[in-house]
């Protein structure tokens, strides 16, 4: 696998929490450090992935505040790339699309195993991709949200749920099948939630240029 490729494919984990898309973290969907998850309605001076005030208006918010949530939501969706959550998401991938590929559940599992356990053995790769994909995810503009009327704990409602979303898109290795590649499901269950309360143009403010 070249190394341009998985960096591609980290940064657009990374930029999916949106940008997260964050990714890794535990399957308890608890949010990362300086986040609180919050959902809508929460108390004004709460903390948040914007280092803004949880009732502020996105549409009442100056630029600098604008590029501040922006990079506060970014920043909040780094934290949770792990070396952990890059080597299986090499190990997923590569036992389809990689070298010698599985062509059944059980040759899936082992070779996702295997990958994954070489990557771990050696996570300097991982943490090259890590770096490199956090990289090219901070030099993207920050999005200008138009005519949303959301509050920033709504925002964090939603940001929450994407993180959450991803970081249970990919199976373990040992319940990986030839079924998961062949799912449809690409997020649209996100818009029954918080994301669903949300205009369009509110994205902008916590999604790269690229996600939509």
């Amino acid at each position: 696998m070249r190394t341009t490729f998985w960096a591609g494919v980290v940064g657009a984990c990374v930029a999916c929490g949106l940008s997260g898309l964050g990714c890794g973290g535990d399957d308890d969907g608890a949010t990362p450090s300086g986040s609180t998850g919050s959902t809508e309605g929460g108390g004004s001076g709460a903390a948040s992935c914007s280092g803004l005030d949880t009732s502020a208006l996105v549409s009442e918010l100056s630029p600098a505040e604008v590029e501040q949530a922006c990079k506060g939501y970014r920043r909040c969706s780094a934290e949770e790339v792990t070396v952990e959550y890059v080597c299986l998401m090499q190990g997923v991938l590569g036992a389809a699309y990689g070298d010698d590929p599985g062509t059944n559940d059980a040759e899936l599992q082992a070779k996702c195993s295997e990958l994954v356990e070489g990557c771990m053995a050696d996570p300097s790769q991982a943490e090259q991709l890590i770096e490199q994909a956090l990289v090219e995810v901070e030099a993207e503009p920050c999005g200008q949200p138009r005519q949303c009327t959301a509050t920033i704990a709504e925002i964090d409602a939603c940001a929450a749920e994407m993180r959450a979303y991803t970081r249970g898109v990919l199976p373990a290795c040992s319940a990986l099948t030839m079924a998961f590649y062949e799912q449809t499901d690409r997020g649209d269950t996100l818009l029954d939630g918080a994301c669903g309360k949300l205009g369009v143009g509110c994205f902008q403010l916590f999604t790269t240029p690229s996600d939509g």
